[in-house]
């Protein structure tokens, strides 16, 4: 596997994906995210990704790349030279990789046309089916779907992972308010698009 690009709502597992990936081939991972990269320097962003991929080189890790919509954004929207320099060398690292590159993404329709074609492999992560939801609820919380609720298909397993730790700290067990609050989880997700990153 040379490079992968994992796209997908929030909390649908991209990241946990590409560490459990990395375990079964048995090399370490260099992670970053966008805030690790960008600098409000000219030529500085690009200089920190080149920077990204020769660590991770020199380690055998795989670099994992949080955000990577905020450099493979389609270039025809850039106003600046810095945004279209910042992409251009996003693609260029990607064509001469020397370990294993995962990237991931929210935002797949807004990635550059020209950065599907680098990626060996393209995977979409999607929300939990309604049986999948019931079985996670069972494994996490020990109790049945509450009856007569209807059962979402806009959960992800992040969402019941921030509500397993919120029922621990408060000692919440009620099954009807753990649901309310998965359904905040599915709404705050929904209500939280965001854009590239710029200056």
């Amino acid at each position: 596997m040379r490079s992968l690009l994992l796209s997908g709502p929030s909390g649908t597992g991209k990241s946990a994906f590409a560490r459990h990936l990395a375990e079964r081939l048995g090399i370490e991972v260099e992670a970053k995210r966008a805030s690790d990269l960008v600098s409000p320097f000219v030529g500085e962003t690009e200089a920190n990704i080149a920077r990204a991929f020769a660590a991770a080189a020199r380690r055998g890790a795989m670099l994992l790349i949080d955000e990577a919509d905020s450099f493979l954004y389609r270039r025809d929207n850039s106003l600046r030279n810095w945004e279209v320099s910042q992409v251009n060398e996003m693609l260029c690292q990607t064509e001469r990789l020397e370990s294993p590159f995962v990237a991931t993404t929210n935002l797949a329709n807004h990635l550059d046309p020209a950065s599907q074609c680098r990626f060996t492999l393209r995977v979409a992560f999607r929300t939990m089916t309604a049986a999948q939801v019931e079985r996670l609820f069972a494994a996490r919380f020990g109790m049945g779907w509450p009856a007569g609720e209807p059962l979402p298909v806009d959960q992800t397993p992040g969402d019941f992972a921030v509500v397993a730790s919120r029922a621990d700290l408060l000692g919440e067990g009620n099954p009807d308010q753990l649901v309310r609050w998965l359904r905040d989880e599915a709404e705050a997700r929904d209500g939280g698009a965001r854009g590239p990153i710029g200056f």
